[in-house]
């Protein structure tokens, strides 16, 4: 009888590997085929993360020096922190960047890789914990092509999920040896998943503990070993998360970027979602579909084997029971703070309801129907058990073609047929080329792509990712969070779209360092905005220093006209000490001087030109700037032209005549909650100060929610 020698390790690994390879590259078919000008899915979330591997890759090249600083979202600084920052992937894909410049196909290398790591590393946890091969390799197909995780191929951080279950495989080999490299390596997997999606920061450590307590049951590994290198890994993973914790913690701080119980409850898994699949699927297209964030469907087979791991025996093993654990907490942190059944709210909270009180940061994720990612690590696991089970009772013959039949059922269950993609030049539209290559020679300065497009993200996604092209930082683009500013030029208060004023918008862009205007024509949805712009640069040409048309493209160059700096030597004039009259409102004005700045003065009309506050002071004072503040709900209510006159012993003079529009841009993106308009004056003995309106609006009123007049 001559006995079948299993393939060494080496042998095993290359053989795992090249399959997985394989299979990623027909999965994925015809991505292969154009892989330097094509993009999966679609030219939305692949090109932001496209354009956020580029970006990574050129700040490593200098040391990582302004890292954080990326060219999207202008002027506000720490941009990269808006999104996740791929840092866990960058480090892998900047050499292909690097020798290559195509960050097109940098980022499908790393689409393709994300379905090798996250087989192999599925493959190697299952084969340590079952000790088949056969069964791994199922276990590998169920977490590679379960339905729940094709809904996320636009999301590249999502795909890349092999390092959890890597970290996973080392923290139970730590238990079992004691040795150091298992510990390292566990925390190292554990940080490369966090710095490739920021929610695994939180996500992984449900796993991680609940198969650490387990374990501790059962290790022989001295306690004083385990508490010194534990205590080494902790030290080490919190000096690598530290400084991208840092980051996030400053912008957090900075912009209140925490997400609203209403929207971490939209994002939450409903029970529905778990019977939900995408359209494009081969064989469960029929299935409802939901978005990506509410397609939870794991799989058929991956349910049926993992029902066999937990009943199929009379007493599961711990493993087993671990993961069935792990499996079931995932699948109930995933519903959120308020869960819901086919739309109706349960008569009871969600246990993340609680952790959203208790955990710092968890307030910053949107989404906890992510942890469906847990549940399917989880299920993972058990159907590689599952899948012994049932290949440990089936005879030898049929051993191989019951382990085929599984396997292909898995894969079919996750095909599409074939992978959608979309073509992307990674140079840029050739129509636009000519204008974006005339920009790269221009100063530095900021640039403002137009029409903003909040509505249209693969527009605004373009935008970004141009920004490699021509070097410009731009106030567009669009991420998880987008600025205040974007929000405010892209809403329904937008002075961009103020066509009697967009004189003022250029004077805004102006005062913010906007240096470059790019236009689109074919791309305005309402022609008469570009019309009036380009009447604009007639009228007025002293906000514009040169017009450059491409054709389909036309750059406007602004000059740079910085606002007078607010004097730092300045104390605020009491309000007692004035006594005010005003054209509107005049049963309102307390409100603008009563501390609160919710409570407002407003003239209760559109603004006319007529409208004006005086305000009388007890005895001449050295007033140096007037300011005024506004809140969200009043963005709309800044006075469209603004006079400011003093009155002194030598008779009343005009120290201010105006747009406001660029002082209140300026307050904006120092504080977006309550903006403050300075209008700084200079400095004279005056005994009155009169502010009078005097343009028009169709629809706004005046509203200042605080005035204040500082002297020195």
């Amino acid at each position: 009888m001559v006995l079948r020698r299993a393939p060494s390790a080496a042998v095993e690994a290359a053989l795992v590997f090249s399959g997985f390879t394989l299979l990623a590259i027909v999965a994925t078919y015809p991505l292969i085929a154009a892989i330097g000008n094509q993009l999966p899915s679609d030219v939305g979330d692949p090109v932001l993360n496209a354009w956020i591997l580029a970006w990574d890759a050129a700040r490593f090249r200098h040391g990582i020096e302004r890292l954080w600083d990326a060219p999207n979202f202008f002027p506000y600084p720490h941009t990269l922190t808006y999104s996740d920052h791929l840092i866990g992937i960058a480090i892998f894909t900047a050499p292909v960047q690097w020798l290559t410049g195509n960050p097109v196909l940098t980022y499908n290398v790393a689409f393709i890789g994300s379905w090798v790591l996250s087989a192999g590393g599925m493959y190697v946890l299952a084969r340590s914990l079952t000790g088949r091969a056969d069964a791994a390799v199922i276990a590998a197909a169920v977490y590679t092509f379960a339905p729940l995780r094709i809904s996320h191929t636009p999301h590249l951080q999502w795909l890349m999920t092999g390092w959890l279950p890597l970290s996973l495989w080392a923290l139970h080999r730590y238990f079992a040896t004691g040795a150091w490299r298992f510990a390292i390596v566990s925390g190292g997997c554990f940080l490369l998943q966090g710095l490739t999606a920021s929610y695994f920061m939180y996500f992984a450590l449900l796993p991680l503990a609940l198969v650490g307590i387990a374990e501790l049951r059962h290790t022989h590994v001295p306690a004083r070993r385990m508490f010194v290198q534990g205590a080494v890994v902790a030290v080490l993973l919190i000096a690598s998360i530290v400084p991208v914790a840092r980051a996030y913690y400053w912008n957090r701080q900075q912009h209140a970027m925490r997400r609203s119980m209403e929207d971490i409850t939209h994002f939450s898994a409903d029970l529905r979602d778990f019977v939900s699949a995408p359209h494009q699927l081969a064989i469960w297209r029929l299935l409802p579909a939901g978005g990506s964030d509410h397609e939870l469907f794991p799989g058929l087979v991956a349910i049926v084997l993992g029902i066999v791991a937990v009943s199929g025996a009379r007493r599961p093993t711990t493993m087993v029971v671990v993961y069935a654990a792990i499996a079931c907490v995932g699948f109930l942190l995933s519903f959120g703070p308020e869960p819901t059944a086919w739309g109706h709210r349960l008569p009871f909270p969600g246990p993340y309801r609680l952790l959203l009180a208790v955990v710092p940061g968890l307030d910053g994720l949107r989404a906890p129907a992510r942890l469906a990612m847990v549940l399917m690590l989880a299920l993972g696991v058990l159907a590689a058990f599952g899948a012994a089970s049932v290949l440990h009772r089936v005879g030898a013959r049929r051993r191989v073609p019951v382990a085929m039949a599984m396997l292909i059922a898995v894969i079919a269950e996750g095909w599409m047929a074939p992978m959608p993609v979309a073509a992307f030049d990674p140079a840029g539209d050739p129509r636009d080329r000519g204008a974006y290559d005339y920009l790269r020679t221009l100063p530095a300065g900021g640039a403002l792509e137009l029409p903003l497009s909040l509505e249209i993200p693969a527009r605004e996604f373009l935008y970004e990712y141009m920004t490699l092209v021509h070097g410009h930082p731009v106030v567009n683009g669009h991420s998880g969070y987008l600025s205040p500013l974007l929000r405010y030029l892209g809403g329904g208060h937008s002075p961009l779209q103020d066509v009697d004023h967009l004189d003022a918008a250029l004077a805004m862009a102006s005062a913010i360092g906007v240096r470059y205007v790019v236009a689109h024509p074919a791309d305005f949805e309402d022609r008469t905005i570009y019309d009036a712009l380009m009447q604009t640069t007639q009228t007025h040409p002293e906000r514009v220093i040169a017009v450059r048309d491409f054709g389909s493209t036309v750059v406007l160059t602004l000059p740079y006209e910085p606002l007078p700096r607010r004097p730092s030597d300045l104390r605020r004039v009491p309000p007692s000490t004035m006594r005010v009259t005003a054209s509107d409102g005049a049963e309102r004005l307390p409100f603008a001087f009563d501390g609160d700045p919710d409570s407002r003065w407003l003239t209760g009309a559109p603004q006319t030109g007529n409208e004006w506050i005086h305000l009388q002071l007890d005895r001449s004072r050295d007033i140096s700037m007037i300011s005024f503040t506004l809140a969200e709900r009043s963005f709309g209510d800044y006075p469209r032209g603004l006079g400011v006159d003093v009155t002194d012993d030598s008779g009343t003079r005009t120290v201010y005549e105006g747009p406001v529009l660029p002082q209140f841009v300026q307050g904006l993106v120092a504080n977006a909650e309550y903006p403050s308009v300075d209008i700084v004056i200079p400095a004279s003995h005056v005994r009155a100060v009169r502010l009078r309106q005097t343009s028009t609006t169709h629809s706004f009123f005046w509203s200042i929610h605080e005035l204040q007049l500082w002297e020195r």
